[in-house]
C-alpha cells in the first residue's frame, strides 16, 4: 500500500485499507486471543458449550460497530456516498462475509498455536523428567559413597589392620584357632574398608573370599556350628557383582535361619551360565529368633540391584509352605572376564 501511495499517489486506497484492516486485525486477534483462549483454554464446561452462542453475541457486536464506523468513516471521506448505505442486507452481506472469513483464519491460528505449545509443553516435560532421573541418580550414588567413606572415617584402616596382624603373630604359637580367626578377621576389614569395596562393581572371587572368612569367623564363636554351604563354581570367580550384596545374604540367614540340622543345611548357590549370574539362597525359618525381621536389609539389597542394574535383574525372596525362606538374585547380560 505504501508504495502503491508513493508511485500512483493514491493516497486515498492507503487510508481506506488501513480503515477496514484495522477492523479485520482487531477482529482475528481478538477471536484467537480472548475468545477461543478463555473458552476453549478454559475448564469451565459451561464457558466451552456456550462458545456458539458467544461467537453470535461477537458477530452482532462486530456488525454493529462496523456498521457504526462505516457511516462515520463514508460520511469524512465521500459525504455522497452516504446515501447509499443503509441498514440492509446488501450492506450487510460483505460485512458478515468478511467476519466468517477472518474468524475461519483466526481459529486455525489458534489451533496452530495451541498445538505448538502443547508440543513444547510435551517435550520440557520429558526433558524435566530426564534430569529428575538423572538427578536422581547422582544423588543416590553420592549417598552411597559418602555412606561408605563416613563409615571409613572412623576408623584408621592402616592403624586397625597392622593391629590385627600384630594380635596374629602373637597368638599363632600359643593359640591357632583364635589366630586363624584374627587373620580372618583382618582380611574381611581389610576388604571392606578398601578401595574396591566402595566401587560400583567387584569380582566374585574377593565377595566369596570375604564371605568364607566370615563364616569362618562365625563358626569360632558358636559352640554348635551353623550348617551352611556355599555352593560355587570356578567359572564365576571372575563375574562382576554389587560389593557386600552376598554379606547382607549371609547375615541374614544366620541371624534369622535355623541353622541347626546337618540333614538339611542353609544353602547360598552361585552360578553363571548363558551371560546369566544367578545367585540363591535357602534356609529353614527360625520361629523363635527374637532379631527384627529381614525387611531392610532385602529392601536395601533390591534398591541397590535396581540402581546398579536396572531392569537387567530381578530379586525375589518370601517363605514357602514348608517353613524355608528363599531368594533369587538373577543379572541378565553380567560382565565376566576370563
Amino acid at each position: 500500500m505504501s508504495v502503491t501511495w508513493l508511485i500512483f499517489d493514491k493516497r486515498p486506497l492507503l487510508i481506506v485499507y488501513t480503515y477496514y484492516f484495522v477492523f479485520y486485525i482487531l477482529l482475528f486477534y481478538f477471536h484467537a486471543n480472548v475468545l477461543l483462549k478463555y473458552t476453549l483454554g478454559s475448564s469451565n464446561k459451561l464457558l466451552k458449550f456456550s462458545l456458539v452462542f458467544l461467537i453470535l453475541i461477537e458477530l452482532l457486536v462486530y456488525v454493529g460497530l462496523k456498521y457504526q464506523f462505516d457511516l462515520i468513516f463514508l460520511r469524512n471521506l465521500d459525504p455522497g456516498a452516504i446515501k447509499g448505505y443503509a441498514f440492509n442486507l446488501t450492506v450487510l452481506s460483505p460485512i458478515i462475509y468478511r467476519f466468517v472469513y477472518f474468524i475461519c483464519y483466526s481459529t486455525g491460528y489458534y489451533f496452530l498455536i495451541a498445538t505448538h505449545h502443547q508440543r513444547q509443553q510435551v517435550e520440557e516435560m520429558e526433558q524435566q523428567e530426564l534430569r529428575n532421573l538423572i538427578q536422581e541418580k547422582e544423588i543416590k550414588n553420592e549417598l552411597v559413597l559418602t555412606q561408605n567413606a563416613f563409615l571409613k572415617s572412623q576408623i584408621n584402616p592402616d592403624f586397625l589392620i597392622n593391629t590385627l596382624n600384630y594380635f596374629y603373630e602373637e597368638t599363632i604359637k600359643i593359640a591357632p584357632k583364635a589366630a586363624e580367626s584374627i587373620i580372618s578377621l583382618s582380611n574381611m576389614m581389610q576388604y571392606a574398608l578398601g578401595k574396591e569395596a566402595s566401587t560400583g562393581f567387584v569380582k566374585l572371587e574377593k565377595e566369596i573370599e570375604l564371605i568364607e572368612n566370615f563364616l569362618l569367623l562365625h563358626q569360632a564363636r558358636q559352640v554348635h556350628q551353623a550348617q551352611l554351604k556355599l555352593v560355587y563354581s570356578q567359572d564365576i570367580l571372575s563375574a562382576w557383582f554389587v560389593p557386600l550384596v552376598l554379606m547382607t545374604l549371609t547375615e541374614n540367614m544366620l541371624k534369622h535361619g535355623k541353622l541347626d540340622d546337618p540333614d538339611r543345611p542353609a544353602e547360598i548357590r552361585i552360578s553363571y551360565e548363558n551371560s546369566i549370574l544367578r545367585i540363591e539362597t535357602v534356609n529353614k525359618e527360625s520361629r523363635n529368633s527374637s532379631i527384627p525381621g529381614h525387611g531392610i536389609g532385602l529392601k536395601n539389597i533390591k534398591e541397590r540391584l535396581s540402581l546398579a542394574y536396572g531392569e537387567k535383574a530381578t530379586f525375589d525372596y518370601g517363605l514357602d509352605v514348608k517353613g524355608y525362606f528363599h531368594t533369587a538374585i538373577e543379572v541378565q547380560n553380567a560382565i565376566r572376564h576370563n
